[in-house]
């Protein structure tokens, strides 16, 4: 993955934390403001430069109907399976023409859970349990000689 800044990859992954409990509760990803010509009925999720292996970098738009990587598009009908590795902040795509996409970059869990919610309605795929660390909390030490 090619250097990207700290904070992207902590808010990246605080999004995707955020997003799955909303969808686990039955919420659904939010639209935005479109940025590029969308179809009847088609709702743009967001957008966010990613690095697709073996391509370099390419700018994502994800969208209820399609995930566009540069000049290439994906309809999300033609996904035959997701493979996320949240911690590697990296996604593999399979679609039906028996090709493989990886994409890696800082919003790319956030991406996976926007995607599985448009293909599976739930956060992860089916046969992924979620790999998200707790949050640390302080331990506190209780004085029992008094």
């Amino acid at each position: 993955m090619s250097f990207y800044d700290p904070g992207q990859l902590m808010a990246g992954f605080r999004s995707m934390s955020m997003l799955a409990g909303l969808v686990e509760r039955g919420g659904r990803p939010a639209a935005v403001t479109p940025t590029i010509p969308l179809r009847s009925g088609e709702k743009q999720y967001g957008w966010f430069p990613v690095d697709v292996t073996g391509a370099g970098r390419r700018l994502a738009v994800v969208t209820s109907e399609r995930l566009i990587l540069g000049d290439e598009e994906f309809r999300l009908r033609s996904v035959t399976s997701l493979r996320p590795r949240p911690g590697d902040f990296a996604l593999v795509l399979d679609v039906r023409d028996g090709r493989s996409v990886e994409v890696v970059g800082p919003w790319v869990p956030w991406l996976g859970v926007v995607l599985c919610a448009e293909l599976h309605g739930a956060a992860w795929p089916p046969g992924y349990a979620p790999v998200i660390p707790a949050p640390r909390r302080r331990r506190e030490l209780v004085d029992t000689h008094r």
